[in-house]
């Protein structure tokens, strides 16, 4: 829309200018100053420019992707004395009074899953600015699923030493056994390698998901030579 207002005020410009040529052949240079003189005159004053009558939206400091508690902080700047309208799943549901600094804190209250959060400005006047960068974070308190597919726990193992400990997840958790990192796969499933001592072997398994909530368990074989 400004685009088209621009190129109108071009076209009037050139007409103007046409104009003038004609005027200064046709009946002097003197005719067509005054001529442009009057125009100018009664040339109403130019308006704000549009950049000028939009309030900045409000910067949110980084929130986090995922996370297992309900409550969320969040914070960031706007407009010094102004307010800051906190939208969550498209919901408006606070208005933060930014300080004279223009910075802003609450905290919100999460719902199970996905969480989207953006904010929009607002004046005294009741103006809004655009919504700010859209965040999406995770809530999730439950542990992950945790799965051991073999050996079977409690499970004797006799000759053979060298086994793999396979179990699955979810997609995006992370494994540990016996506290080293274990590779898991696309569709969540881990094989993880040990040598077996004679006797009890235990073996710690842990799982993380990108909220950090945990799942444990332990893993017991015994190995007879």
């Amino acid at each position: 829309m400004v685009k088209k207002r621009y190129l109108k005020l071009i076209i009037l410009y050139l007409l103007l200018t046409l104009v003038l040529l004609g005027l200064i052949f046709k009946f002097g240079l003197k005719i067509a100053v005054t001529l442009s003189e009057l125009l100018q005159r009664n040339k109403p004053p130019p308006s704000a420019s549009l950049s000028e009558n939009i309030l900045p939206s409000p910067q949110f400091y980084s929130l986090i992707e995922a996370t297992n508690s309900a409550t969320l902080i969040i914070s960031g700047y706007s407009q010094p004395n102004g307010k800051v309208d906190i939208y969550l799943n498209d919901l408006n549901i606070k208005t933060i009074e930014a300080n004279s600094e223009g910075k802003f804190e609450s905290t919100l209250s999460l719902s199970l899953g996905i969480n989207k959060i953006y904010g929009v400005t607002m004046d005294s006047r009741g103006q809004q600015s655009p919504p700010s960068r859209l965040w999406t974070v995770f809530f999730q308190d439950a542990p992950p699923p945790l799965e051991i597919l073999e050996p079977p726990n409690d499970s004797t193992v006799k000759k053979v030493r060298d086994i793999s400990i396979k179990g699955k997840v979810a997609n995006n958790s992370k494994v540990t056994i016996n506290d080293h990192q274990v590779v898991v796969d696309n569709e969540g499933n881990f094989s993880y390698p040990v040598r077996l001592q004679d006797g009890e072997n235990k073996f710690a398994i842990v799982c993380f998901d990108s909220a950090q909530n945990k799942n444990e368990t332990e893993l017991v074989i015994n190995f007879q030579p």
